[in-house]
């Protein structure tokens, strides 16, 4: 079992290698890269695992894993179940499911200078429902804690309206506002003057772009967010992902991510800026 445990971490550790140089991710999370699968009604999963190399605010070394679990259905204005409609020409046509909830997970264990483990996790709930071909709502909420960042808890709860602003036939661009309750715990020193709890109210934006290729083996996705308190602009955070995602087989695939994400007002001792770049294996089903 050792020696099963010890070939599972040099392969992730080679992946990484190959790939990866990056700094800690501060606490924005990408939601747009977990809509993959929201075409077709019904249910749907996915699980990754993924690795790293970090440099930065800290040195280490990064398994992790996640899941996503979702639901896709029609409206109940005499759809059937499978999704599809009868055409003007009398067959069968399919149609895309206009409510989809999904929740993910994700949970990354670190190695800090060969000696010290620190852990990340994140769990993400989203509804969203589909008013016309352009234009949706979404209900999201979230739980977060980054060792990392002194982040011991953050709570958001929030909501908003995405805009479908072009459909190409192998290109999408998205328009997305909104607005969220942030609630912080930080696990700061006793010397430090930062408050430990907060609560904030935030606008929450974002630009998304897709692209597929002819074959729809290779999938590009570039996201980024731009997250301001409405009673001061001078607190933000930006958030910029790239996710490139390769078809390897029929139900597995291998994503390369950048990440570059921005804290105008972060803890003491945490830097502004980092970046992260990783691989994940993504098995889906």
């Amino acid at each position: 079992m050792r020696r099963r445990y010890a070939v599972a971490v040099r392969l992730l550790a080679a992946l990484a290698t190959a790939n990866a140089f990056a700094l800690p991710a501060a606490g924005q999370v990408n939601t747009e890269s977990m809509r993959v699968g929201a075409e077709e009604p019904g249910w749907g999963s996915t699980i990754d695992l993924s690795s790293s190399l970090q440099r930065g605010n800290t040195e280490r070394e990064v398994l992790g894993a996640g899941a996503r679990v979702q639901y896709a259905w029609m409206h109940a204005n005499g759809a059937s179940d499978s999704g599809e409609a009868e055409s003007t020409d009398g067959e069968e046509a399919p149609q895309r499911p206009t409510n989809v909830i999904f929740l993910t997970s994700n949970y990354s264990f670190t190695r800090l200078n060969e000696s010290r483990f620190v852990n990340n996790a994140l769990s993400h709930l989203r509804f969203i429902r589909e008013h016309s071909g352009r234009f949706s709502y979404e209900v999201f909420g979230q739980h977060q804690f980054n060792e990392f960042t002194r982040l011991e808890q953050r709570l958001l709860f929030g909501g908003g309206g995405r805009f479908q602003v072009l459909k190409a036939p192998r290109a999408e661009v998205f328009l997305g506002t909104g607005y969220m309750l942030e609630r912080e715990t930080l696990d700061l020193p006793a010397e430090l003057s930062d408050a430990r709890r907060s609560e904030h109210h935030r606008s929450t934006n974002y630009l998304t772009v897709r692209y597929n290729s002819r074959d729809e083996r290779l999938r590009l996705v570039e996201t980024l967010y731009f997250q301001t308190r409405f009673d001061r602009a001078e607190d933000y955070r930006v958030l910029s992902e790239t996710s490139f995602e390769i078809q390897l087989l029929r139900r597995l695939a291998l994503a390369i991510n950048l990440n570059v994400a921005h804290d105008s007002e972060p803890p003491t001792g945490i830097k502004e800026t980092d970046v992260v770049l990783s691989n994940s294996l993504r098995y889906s089903f």
